[in-house]
């Protein structure tokens, strides 16, 4: 797994950002996160998974890391944010192509 450096983030206190992300960059458990990625099996825009999915041994063994870009505490919240980051991609590049516009 691979955190965009500029993660888009909903819902989470400030103070508890880095903290969670120091725990997802050492793939610890944290209760009731959800993960905004690129596509995992390249078809596609963006989708959504509990982060507990995400350490599952098959992402692992993936040809290419998993990109989490977003993170949220409910899956409501990851749904806004998904719409959100396409409005915004769409709206500065006149595409769909978030990869691109990310710069990944």
């Amino acid at each position: 797994m691979k955190l965009y450096n500029r993660m888009y983030v909903r819902g989470i206190p400030d103070r508890k950002i880095i903290p969670t992300m120091r725990k997802m960059k050492r793939q610890k458990s944290v209760f009731a996160l959800y993960c905004i990625t690129l596509p995992v099996f390249q078809d596609g825009i963006l989708e959504i998974y509990e982060y507990e999915e995400l350490l599952q041994p098959l992402y692992e063994e993936l040809e290419h890391p998993v990109i989490v870009i977003g993170i949220t505490k409910t899956y409501q919240e990851a749904e806004e944010l998904v719409r959100l980051i396409v409005d915004e991609v769409y709206q500065n590049t006149g595409t769909f192509d978030v990869e691109t516009y990310l710069g990944l």
